[in-house]
């Protein structure tokens, strides 16, 4: 609780600092652990950590922006989504409960795949990498979602461009360092900048998560 107040009010250049600090401390390798894309064990051990991936996707922290990605897919009026790097499972059940008919989860952790699967046993669920696996090809989908993970990989452009074209994206990227982050953007600028070649259309809006500066980007565009 307390580490989660900590940063709901530290500015992102502090936080980041603060991290690369304490991983000195505890004798982490800060090149790997901070700035570079992580294993999937990296992410077995942060869901296990934090009770936050354990809870109804109304008291997470992430609700907010949840919703307005929710809205979004209703009014382009999607069916079929594929998310990639969907998690424990959280977005599945409130996409769900607003209706979407159909619908594939991809992630490489299988301790958020296994949540996921019990959060929203209605929708398929799929541990793999999607860099070796060939969901984008092969499921017939309306729509891709990729919410905090573009961030975490260094071959996002990549990414994108297997996307079907003529396919609406929704994703999102944040505003602030952390580990496993490759990148991170400081304005809409530079988000547009990045990814402007591959989503034809793309409106970039910020979103605040808190006073300390906190923000997430929602891309919307077309592949």
């Amino acid at each position: 609780m307390i580490k989660k107040m900590i940063r709901e009010i530290t500015p992102p250049v502090l936080w980041q600092s603060a991290l690369k600090f304490r991983n000195l401390l505890v004798g982490r390798d800060t090149k790997r652990k901070f700035g570079a894309e992580q294993p999937p064990e990296f992410y077995d051990q942060s869901f296990e950590e934090s009770d936050h991936w354990k809870k109804h996707y109304t008291l997470s922290h992430y609700y907010p922006l949840w919703t307005i990605i929710a809205d979004r897919i209703r009014s382009l009026g999607v069916n079929k989504i594929l998310d990639i790097g969907c998690g424990p499972g959280q977005v599945a059940r409130l996409l769900y409960d607003i209706g979407v008919k159909e619908y594939k989860g991809l992630d490489f952790s299988t301790a958020r795949i296994a949540m996921a699967r019990t959060v929203c046993p209605a929708y398929e669920f799929y541990c793999a990498d999607v860099f070796k696996d060939d969901l984008l090809e092969t499921y017939n989908y309306d729509c891709v979602l990729i919410m905090e993970f573009l961030e975490h990989v260094d071959q996002d452009i990549d990414l994108l461009k297997r996307v079907r074209p003529g396919t609406p994206v929704l994703a999102t990227v944040p505003n602030f360092a952390h580990e496993g982050h490759v990148r991170h953007f400081n304005s809409v600028a530079e988000v547009e900048s990045r990814y402007s070649s591959v989503l034809s259309q793309l409106n970039v809006a910020t979103v605040l998560k808190n006073e300390g500066g906190i923000t997430y980007y929602v891309l919307q565009g077309t592949r």
